[in-house]
């Protein structure tokens, strides 16, 4: 795990380089693609727009949530997503994307990390290709309404003993604030367990079931 936590980042400052000059050579694991993106593993860096993009499936269909993407050895009977994509490699990325890790609250531990919104792109059984909110599918459980969209913050995990602390509880996006994480949820009450469950009324895809997830940093990318 040593070995693969530095060809992550080694990979980061190689592909910084190949952001400020588009016509270097990539280092290996590192595709451009012909729209000019780029492609770590099953992760598309989308320069233009400072989004990334990677393959993820629908886990529950009801019930509770504290997890909201995972990884396969995750805590799936709590999850609404599962991704096969390396939790290090998506926050690695979302550096490369100027992004910050921080505090998930700034009052009590320093500087915030920043926001990141969550789209799902999904076509439904319908044929049709969709964009939207990754909180449709959330209720919140206060309001009984669809969650609002107030973003993720971006907290980071770390490596411990050469272990990067994410993948190994298979974390990337948690909505009850416990464990390591990329991301966290920017909700004050996120100590609760009992604050979100699947929204059964919004429909899950069943003919196309692999959709997109889409990680943007609010402005940070159009600010440098």
């Amino acid at each position: 795990m040593v070995k693969t936590v530095r060809l992550a980042w080694l990979v980061f400052g190689f592909c910084v380089m190949c952001l400020a000059q588009p016509s270097g050579k990539l280092p290996a694991g590192v595709k451009r693609l012909d729209d000019g993106n780029l492609q770590v593993g099953d992760i598309i860096v989308r320069v233009a727009k400072g989004e990334l993009a990677f393959p993820a499936r629908f886990e529950l269909q009801e019930g509770a949530l504290e997890v909201i993407i995972a990884k396969p050895n995750g805590r799936l009977h709590e999850t609404l997503l599962v991704t096969p994509c390396s939790a290090l490699q998506i926050q690695t990325l979302l550096y490369l994307l100027h992004a910050d890790n921080g505090a998930r609250q700034p009052a009590k531990f320093g500087r915030r990390g920043d926001i990141v919104d969550i789209d799902i792109e999904w076509t439904n059984d319908d044929g049709k290709k969709l964009r939207e909110p990754i909180e449709s599918w959330i209720i919140d459980n206060r309001t009984k309404k669809p969650m609002e969209r107030i973003g993720w913050v971006f907290v980071g995990s770390d490596v411990r003993n050469g272990v990067f602390q994410a993948d190994s509880e298979g974390n990337v996006v948690v909505n009850w604030s416990c464990g390591a994480t990329v991301l966290d949820s920017a909700d004050s009450d996120s100590e609760n367990d009992m604050l979100h469950s699947i929204n059964t009324q919004k429909p899950q895809p069943k003919k196309h079931p692999t959709v997109t997830v889409v990680f943007r940093p609010r402005s940070k990318f159009a600010a440098k």
